[in-house]
């Protein structure tokens, strides 16, 4: 039982700072130009809220292997794949697809956060599988 703890633990760390190390790169390198085209919709304020967005992948991280670590009958990288690649388009549904619908967004914009939430999720799924095994 504690070896599991300890896979759990683990694969929710690595896919957090994956994931701030992916988004660093797709946000800021990848999308940098593109994303300076909704510069103008940002808080004033956002660099005083970068420790909620922290603290929110650091959550997403953890539900994110919970759902995985629970729900997933047969654990494998992929199964990992596949659970992270359906979570990610139900995320991309429920936050890009709104966020275009709400805000005056370019849909190329939202259409590629969308594929690489996608391709992150995805990546992530693999990440936990690869980690969080059956009880043998």
């Amino acid at each position: 039982m504690k070896t599991n703890k300890i896979r759990f633990l683990l694969a929710a760390m690595l896919s957090f700072v994956f994931s701030i190390l992916y988004n660093g790169i797709v946000h800021l390198v990848i999308l940098g130009e593109a994303n300076q085209q909704v510069e103008s919709l940002r808080r004033v304020d956002f660099s005083s809220k970068v420790w909620i967005s922290i603290l929110a992948t650091l959550a997403v991280s953890f539900l994110f292997t919970a759902l995985y670590s629970f729900f997933v009958s047969e654990k494998s990288i992929r199964k990992g794949l596949f659970f992270g690649f359906v979570f990610g388009l139900l995320i991309a549904v429920i936050v890009d697809i709104n966020q275009y619908v709400l805000y005056p967004l370019p849909f190329l914009l939202v259409a590629k956060w969308a594929w690489f939430g996608m391709m992150e999720f995805s990546l992530m799924g693999m990440i936990v599988g690869s980690i969080v095994k059956d009880k043998t």
